[in-house]
This record gives structure tokens, sequence and C-alpha cells, in this order.
């Protein structure tokens, strides 16, 4: 991606963000593509490639925590509410009416609450491996829900919270950054049933250093580029989108949220990833939310594990292409 194409603004919560701007071609719309963790607006460089030429305008933000955005160590700066308003700063500072939103793992949750909540703002919405997920206004103990997925299915699923929720957590990773970033980032997308979402497995094969090497569908350049933005930014910020979600900081704004927004009536795709074990439990698990809220939504399932955008991006980007080509965007009057 272009450094010469980066910008950065204050958006009204004071915190500086760091985001790639190129606009749109005349009668294109703007792909808004938010990442998630532990990465950055270069999780997206191979769309960014591909849809620029196109002529669709791209605005690919590093959230809050990653990249050159402000790192708060502060959990409360992580309430999801707070950057979905960082984000449409970031649509009006570029003079964007409406654009077509696509998140990825936390992307996803931060794209879901703009729709509760900025639902005016969008054409559409994608979204990949991790599907939409509506307003929570009740507590969730996960200790006890990760107690009954062992239980019930022998696997935490959830494991790797609870390491994420360490004080020293981040301390551990960065230390072993390979470790980490070959662990988050598998050969195989079936290393994570063992490694990842097991109590205590992923302290473990961070603390061993484990260290298989990089998968296929990485090039050791993208590998170098992922490693360096987390050894350059840490990971202690990024890491509190687990501690708001286990510490249950989203309850009071969720709470607010009127349930009539959170039923999705604008046009939506899910691009699912059948061997993504830490998006749910499966896939499978997403459908009745999506039926119950997102009722007309697309649904294309790929055979790969959670980094659809790496692992399958050929496919990925035709799927988005003749989807958005669908809603009948291009060569109509797209505001800007």
């Amino acid at each position: 991606m272009d450094a010469a194409l980066y910008k950065d603004t204050k958006v009204s919560r004071g915190l500086n963000y760091h985001y790639f701007y190129s606009p749109a071609t005349s009668g294109y719309p703007t792909l808004l593509l938010i990442h998630g963790f532990p990465s950055s607006s270069f999780d997206w460089s191979r769309q960014v490639e591909y849809f620029r030429p196109k002529g669709y305008g791209l605005l690919v933000p590093d959230l809050i925590g990653a990249g050159g955005t402000s790192k708060p160590e502060d959990a409360d700066a992580f309430r999801l509410v707070g950057i979905a308003r960082d984000i449409v700063d970031l649509l009006d500072a570029e003079g964007l009416d409406k654009v077509v939103g696509i998140g990825h793992d936390w992307g996803s949750i931060v794209l879901s609450r703009l729709a509760n909540l900025y639902d005016e703002r969008f054409y559409a919405y994608v979204w990949n491996a991790v599907a939409y997920q509506p307003p929570r206004p009740h507590p969730i103990d996960f200790d006890a829900l990760i107690q009954h997925l062992s239980a019930h299915t022998g696997n935490g699923h959830f494991g790797f919270w609870k390491f994420f929720n360490l004080s020293d957590a981040h301390v551990v990773c960065e230390r072993n950054i390979d470790s980490f970033l070959q662990l988050v980032y598998p050969t195989r997308p079936e290393i994570w049933l063992e490694w990842l979402t097991p109590v205590g497995k992923s302290q473990q094969w961070v603390e061993e250093n484990r260290t298989p090497g990089i998968p296929q569908w990485l090039t050791q350049q993208e590998y170098d580029v992922l490693r360096k933005a987390l050894a350059d930014g840490g990971l202690q910020s990024i890491m509190n989108y687990y501690k708001v979600a286990v510490n249950n900081l989203n309850l009071p704004d969720d709470k607010k949220i009127p349930e009539e927004t959170w039923t999705i009536r604008k046009p939506a795709l899910w691009v699912a990833a059948l061997r993504d074990v830490a998006g749910s439990e499966s896939a499978e698990s997403y459908k009745p939310n999506l039926e119950k809220y997102v009722p007309g939504a697309k649904i294309v399932e790929l055979d790969v594990g959670h980094w659809v955008q790496f692992e399958a991006t050929e496919r990925l980007n035709a799927e988005w292409e003749a989807w958005i080509e669908g809603l009948g965007l291009q060569g109509a009057t797209v505001a800007s």
C-alpha cells in the first residue's frame, strides 16, 4: 500500500487515526475496510491492489491500538460505540456520505455497531469470517462459558481470550514475537484447535517459543511487514479488545441501542471461513443470528481458515466484486 496515500486525522475523542485513503473514480462507491486483531490496515493490501485500479474508493484505517493510530492503555477507550464514532469521524473528514462497509475479525464487530448506530452512512455491509453480532444487553460470564464449552465439546474455545486478558500477556508475546505471530497466522487452520482455543495452550505455545514457520499463503515480505508493525507498536493496547469483551465494558452502551436497529435491512454479504475454529464454534453457529437479524444476507462459504483475505485472495475479491456490482452502485450518482 502506497505510503504516500496515508493520512492522519484527530477524531472527536482526541485520538489520532492513521489511515489509507484513495478517492473513488466518478460513479464508483468507496469501500471502508476494517481490520481485526492483531493487525493493521495492511491486512487489506491485496484487496486495495485489486479494487483501486478499477475505480473504487478505499478508506482503510489502522484501528485504535494498531499501526500508526493512537494506542491508549485504558480499556475503556476500546468500547465499540467510541470506535464506531471514530470511524464516522473519518468518513466526515473525507466528505464521504455513504460507503460499503467491510469488516474482518474484530473489524466485523466494529462494523456491526456501525450498522446499528450509523446505518444511514452505508450502502451495504460485508462481514468476513466473523459474522454480524447484535448488541449484548446482558453480561456474559466468560469463565462459565469456557467451562460449559469445555464440558460439552472438549474445547474451551475462548481459551486465548483468558491469556490475552493477563496483565503480562503482551510482554510474553512481544518477547517471543515470531512465536506469537506464527500462532495467530498458522501454517494450518487446525493448529488453532490444539493450540489457540483450549485454555492455557496459547500461553504455553508462546512461552515455549514455538516457531513452525509462516503459512504458504503469506509471502516473507508480508510476514515481515506484519512483524514490524507489532514489534514497533506493541500489543498492550490492542489486547484491550479482549479486555473490553471479557469485562463486559460494552454492556452500558449496548443496553441503550434501540432493538429496532439490531435488524440489518441494507444489502449484506457474509463470507464464511469454514475452517476458522476461532471465529465461533463453527460457521453453522452464526447462521441463526444471521437469519434473525440479517434476513436478506447472502452467504458465501470458503474452505479456508480465518485469514480469508490472504488464504483465498482471488476468490474473495471476485465474490466481493460481483456482489457489489449487483448492488447497482456503479454508474449511479454515488455521493462523496
